[in-house]
């Protein structure tokens, strides 16, 4: 264990034991793993990067006192590969810096600093997360059985930018994500100005049109739902970022009740429509679609799973 990491620890425990938590209780509060964080405390393993930063932020002060601190901090939206490299991370942040100047937009303030955020992350029902769906649907114009591109889409407020057709970024950036990382990430929103009205999304369009399309969907949800901005920060020897799973969750889910509207799923159920056939029709994945009938509850009626009383 490095100099940074036993520090980071020790600092860990003594806040900890100082407050009266146990490490179960600590692992509610910052989001790390019970066996994770019982682990580092026992000096069997090393924090991840992530894991780091949580870490970092809980301990905030006594953090500082103790010589941690983040050496640089940027917040966007972020999609990516949780194992995502430092350089990459570090070209995605280049691109936003750069993203930023060329928009147009005067963003008053430093890039790094923290923007406006909430305290608590607000979840929605399964409901909820439908209605808000085909709100979304209808203010479209569009039918139930109407397939949706969201690549066609245009937010007020949100600036789409593609990876390979921008003209913004460096030629050495945009081979590192397209071809060397191209399989890392996925989509970066970037706000544009304090208020958080004005976005930028670098959307990388080396994916498949359908991946493009939920992504592009799912980041679009991320900011129309006024969800918290990630923070990446280079910590010790590298990247790490934070996030807030039940946002991650409400975005996708809302991204795939977008594209394939409840009332269809239905329909191609009744009509016994192969995962396939929905998704040519819907202009999405077949993956995406069996996710969807699985959070449906249509699974068993899709694969035609029959069901009867015994007679005895």
């Amino acid at each position: 264990m490095d100099s940074f990491e036993k520090r980071l620890v020790e600092a860990v425990r003594r806040k900890r034991e100082a407050e009266g938590l146990s490490i179960r209780a600590l692992s509610s509060l910052v989001g790390v793993s019970f066996s994770t964080l019982a682990r580092i405390e026992r000096g069997e393993g090393l924090p991840d990067n992530n894991s780091k930063i949580r870490l970092l932020e809980w301990l905030g002060p006594d953090g500082e006192e103790a010589g941690l601190t983040f050496d640089r901090v940027a917040f966007v939206h972020f999609r990516a590969a949780k194992n995502v490299r430092s350089p990459t991370v570090h070209a995605l942040l280049r691109s936003a810096d750069l993203i930023r100047r060329n928009s147009g937009v005067s963003f008053s303030g430093e890039s790094s600093a923290a923007p406006h955020q909430g305290n608590e992350a607000v979840t929605l029902s399964k409901e909820e997360l439908e209605e808000t769906a085909d709100r979304f649907r209808k203010d479209l114009g569009l039918s139930p059985g109407q397939p949706l591109d969201s690549l066609r889409v245009e937010v007020e407020g949100i600036l789409l930018f593609k990876l390979t057709e921008t003209k913004c970024l460096e030629r050495a950036l945009v081979k590192h994500l397209s071809i060397d990382a191209c399989d890392e990430w996925s989509a970066m929103s970037v706000p544009l100005n304090q208020g958080e009205d004005t976005w930028a999304v670098l959307l990388n369009d080396c994916h498949t049109v359908e991946r493009q399309r939920v992504t592009l969907m799912e980041e679009c949800w991320h900011i129309l739902l006024g969800h918290k901005l990630t923070k990446i920060a280079r910590v010790a020897d590298g990247y790490g970022r934070t996030y807030d799973q039940a946002e991650e969750h409400d975005a996708f889910y809302l991204a795939s009740a977008t594209l394939l509207p409840r009332s269809a799923m239905i329909d191609a159920v009744s009509d016994r429509s192969t995962s396939a056939d929905i998704a040519r029709k819907f202009g999405t994945s077949a993956e995406l679609v069996d996710y969807r009938l699985k959070r449906l509850g249509l699974w068993r009626e899709h694969v035609g799973k029959r069901i009867a009383l015994s007679s005895d």
